[in-house]
């Protein structure tokens, strides 16, 4: 559990940050054999008589990756919460700074709230895959006890919401989880008025943001308690030109080059073009194969390619078993197939088209 790994990192800082006594004491708990109705009694003892608000928004600054194969993301960010303590409420005529805020490191504000033994809504991002490289950290303390904090940073998150199954018109969810790691007893998530956006540019010009939303939970994924956690949500779909112009235009050409083949009397020189044609749509897609995400499951492209493999080599054998018949001398029963072929191939492909899509959804 995220609380028991917490506990080992901080015990290798202990020469450098004194944790605070309940943090400790639920980390120790965490860690141990101890039963939910033990913790849940020392976190009443401790917690103060009324939760304290923090208030938590999130800047999103840029997309540098999507990753379709394992389901994740990198972001650059801004991240800002704010909240009233007044155990770090100051004087500012008799503190030592004699100065109307602080503004303080993270090493220095360990250091301030370890000297009042008081605590600080740590959190952990819950959909963070390997480390959190924080640029610029900050924490701003007005001498009424008004705390602010800054941090802008970059990382990867987890993606398992992804579903590429209506690739390339699909619509992905992306979220950025923030766990408090103090009970809501002690800490609530509330929204920062204002603060929380999504830049038009994000780098990222694959894909196109339509909605953002945020919401905040009460969630025990993180701990063996229940914590407040902050989302944010946005929705966006992909450009979809490229594909239209790389892909499915190129694809309904060749596969109408394959239809004009039926228009060849000679059946001898139809083989050769629809050979042609089969050897073409064997190439392109290798040409496009590195634009087609490679997961476990077929998406709307990929079946629409391989649909499309399918029908340009059944016109390869419809040639050959045509050319067979008009030298078996019924040339009048490939005529009257002929004629069937020729309305009857695009109406085919058309309807298979549209089960497709709506197989898919992808309307």
């Amino acid at each position: 559990m995220i609380l028991s790994q917490a506990a080992v990192f901080l015990r290798g800082r202990a020469g450098t940050i004194a944790l605070p006594a309940v943090l400790a004491a639920l980390l120790a708990a965490a860690s141990s054999a101890a039963d939910d109705q033990s913790i849940r009694a020392a976190v009443r003892a401790a917690a103060p008589p009324k939760a304290i608000p923090v208030q938590i928004g999130i800047k999103l600054q840029q997309i540098t990756q999507v990753d379709q194969k394992v389901e994740n993301f990198g972001v650059v960010a801004t991240l800002m919460m704010h909240w009233q303590d007044q155990a770090l409420a100051y004087d500012p005529e008799s503190d030592t700074c004699h100065c109307r805020l602080k503004v303080l490191n993270e090493g220095k504000f360990d250091q301030l709230i370890s000297e009042k033994s008081g605590r600080w809504p740590q959190f952990t991002i819950f959909n963070q895959q390997g480390n959190r490289f924080a640029q610029n950290r900050a924490f701003v303390i007005l001498p009424d006890g008004a705390v602010t904090y800054f941090e802008r940073f970059s990382t990867t998150l987890q993606a398992p919401d992804f579903n590429f199954r209506q690739f390339p018109f699909d619509t992905q969810k992306f979220f950025i989880h923030v766990d408090l790691i103090y009970p809501e007893d002690f800490y609530v998530f509330t929204e920062l008025p204002g603060f929380t956006d999504v830049a038009r540019r994000l780098g990222q010009e694959e894909w196109v943001v339509e909605s953002v939303d945020t919401f905040v939970s009460s969630e025990s994924a993180s701990t063996r308690q229940i914590n407040s956690r902050y989302s944010l949500q946005f929705n966006a779909h992909r450009h979809r030109n490229y594909y239209f112009f790389r892909i499915l235009i190129p694809m309904t050409v060749i596969l109408i080059v394959a239809w004009a083949t039926f228009f060849v009397r000679d059946y001898g020189r139809r083989i050769d073009f629809s050979n042609g044609v089969l050897l073409v749509f064997v190439a392109f897609n290798f040409t496009i194969s590195n634009d087609l995400p490679r997961l476990g499951y077929l998406t709307f492209l990929d079946t629409l390619v391989f649909c499309a493999f399918v029908v340009t080599s059944f016109v390869v054998l419809m040639n050959m078993y045509l050319f067979r018949t008009v030298v078996s001398g019924r040339e009048e029963l490939a005529h009257r197939l002929d004629r069937y072929l020729i309305w009857g191939y695009p109406a085919g492909w058309l309807m298979g088209a549209l089960v497709l899509i709506v197989g898919f959804d992808v309307l």
